[in-house]
């Protein structure tokens, strides 16, 4: 039987730098889509993936099981891409990659994605990606956390900071205007698919670790 995320955590704490090798494989790819839906750019989300972990190594004793491992890594995450998005070098190169590839828009691969998955299910996911980086942020975070990354109001409301009745709130008029901003996306064929994140290996650890 495998360890839960708290075993894990509890674990790497004492000196199991197994442990955290396990919650990486578990979280990395999870941890990269929701950055790359909320960045919209898939370089930056593979480089904040990978601080994300390092950030959770160098802070590794904070922890204290006062909330769930995922809502404290999906924090730890949250507030890095807040971070990424005021910097003036996120918005420009956010530009520059609107003005490369127009009406075309990066697919990010999800659990429930089949290789088999026909041409116009593809498009779709790639269309709604599209319609994701031009949701107000406010709408687009809470959405990706619900939806894509099935977590709980409550652990929405912890990450974000928010009461769980904003968390559905702003779900709900998310959802409103994803619908009309994918209405005349429906008619363009124009897609790109993005290769598979180079996440890489989990970050080295730094430190002396107490066994």
């Amino acid at each position: 039987m495998s360890k839960s995320d708290e075993e894990l955590m509890r674990d790497f704490q004492i000196g199991n730098e197994t442990s955290f090798v396990t919650l990486y494989e578990r979280y990395k790819l999870a941890i990269y889509r929701f950055l790359y839906r909320k960045l919209g750019h898939q370089a930056r989300a593979e480089d904040l993936t990978q601080e994300v972990f390092v950030a959770l190594v160098e802070h590794r004793k904070e922890w204290r099981q006062e909330s769930s491992f995922k809502t404290y890594l999906y924090r730890i995450a949250h507030n890095r891409a807040i971070s990424e998005m005021r910097r003036s070098e996120y918005k420009v190169m956010v530009e520059a990659d609107n003005e490369a590839n127009t009406e075309k828009v990066a697919k990010v691969a999800t659990p429930n994605t089949s290789p088999s998955a026909s041409v116009e299910q593809k498009q779709l996911q790639v269309k709604v990606q599209q319609a994701l980086t031009m949701l107000d942020k406010e709408y687009r975070e809470p959405i990706v956390l619900r939806e894509y990354e099935d977590l709980s109001y409550e652990e929405i409301s912890l990450i974000l900071e928010i009461p769980v009745g904003t968390v559905k709130s702003r779900i709900f008029r998310g959802k409103v205007e994803l619908k009309r901003l994918l209405e005349p996306m429906l008619t363009t064929t124009s897609d790109q698919v993005l290769k598979p994140p180079n996440i890489g290996s989990p970050p080295k650890i730094s430190g002396n670790m107490r066994t």
